[in-house]
């Protein structure tokens, strides 16, 4: 009997110790540096969301494992996201685009259980596709045709900006955007052959508006030459009549100035020579304006017994 009982419990220890070397291993679960870690029973299928593991090795019994979300950066590539750029009048949409965007982003580690209870494993797709309406809202509300080209920085920050405050909008994603790259930018053939259109036309309306300019220019420039010309005409005709006034004025003061002249004369040669009667004064004055006369040969001698002054025409 004694043999028996060590027989037992020596099969006993055996079996223990088989069951302890298949059964450890399989308590070992590992969470790598990459990953994050929720345990799962797997007789249930009950996921435990209240503990988020990080890397390691952990005893967690060979009835459970780990469900893993990625714990490093999720890269997301956007290839040829179609938006419609800011609209100028509230009747009709903006021009139509294609863009390239790339971008990563990190899951919120107390968070991990969240994610597993809203999204599990189709989390990536509903993040690029809050990403992808964030896009092209914020495009359609606040980006115009130019800026995609001339504010690239402002454009991107804008984008980075709206998808973080629509991961973060009610349900919450429970994602953090990393990096964000706004890659390049494409117009659709017909949308180019209209600008282009448009840029032309443009160019057409500036030049009848400079041609409608240059000729009111010279409209303005030939009034303002013919004012100028009116002016000088009549500064010169003033002129003329200015000096056509002192030019008479001094003949007439010279005239005068000869006329006292001759009157003063005159009564100093009277006062010489004698002559002081009244008549002998008319005479003489009488005498003296016709020899002055150009017109007329005048010859003075002596009087004829009957004291008549005769004249004769001037000879050609």
């Amino acid at each position: 009997m004694p043999d028996n009982k060590n027989k037992l419990i020596a099969v006993g220890c055996v079996c223990a110790c088989l069951l302890l070397v298949i059964l450890l291993p399989l308590s070992f679960s590992y969470v790598e540096y990459y990953e994050y870690g929720l345990v799962q029973r797997k007789s249930t299928g009950a996921v435990d969301t209240e503990e988020v593991y990080t890397s390691g090795r952990y005893v967690i019994g060979p009835d459970k494992h780990f469900i893993k979300y990625q714990a490093d950066a999720h890269l997301e590539s956007l290839d040829s996201l179609g938006v419609f750029s800011k609209s100028t009048s509230n009747e009709s949409i903006g021009l139509e685009f294609r863009l390239d965007v790339d971008f990563t982003y990190f899951l919120i580690e107390d968070e991990i259980g969240d994610v597993h209870r809203e999204q599990a494993s189709k989390y990536p797709s509903v993040i690029s596709s809050r990403a992808q309406e964030a896009i092209k809202n914020s495009a359609a509300d606040g980006v115009t045709f130019t800026e995609f080209f001339r504010e690239r920085k402002t454009v991107e920050a804008l984008f980075r900006r709206a998808i973080q405050e629509r991961w973060d909008s009610p349900p919450n994603l429970h994602a953090r955007l990393d990096q964000f790259h706004l890659g390049r930018i494409r117009i659709p053939e017909s949308v180019a052959t209209k600008q282009l259109e448009a840029r032309v036309q443009n160019e057409r309306n500036d030049r009848e508006q400079f041609f409608q300019r240059a000729q009111v220019e010279r409209a303005l420039t030939e009034v303002e030459v013919n004012q100028i010309n009116l002016e000088a005409v009549k500064e010169l005709r003033t002129a003329e009549a200015q000096a056509s006034l002192i030019r008479q004025k001094a003949i007439s003061e010279s005239q005068l100035i000869r006329e006292q002249a001759g009157i003063n004369g005159t009564k100093r040669l009277l006062e010489a020579v004698g002559i002081t009667t009244q008549e002998h004064k008319t005479a003489y004055t009488y005498i003296k304006s016709l020899r002055d006369r150009s017109s007329m040969d005048l010859s003075v001698s002596y009087l004829a017994p009957d004291s008549v002054l005769r004249t004769a025409p001037l000879a050609a």
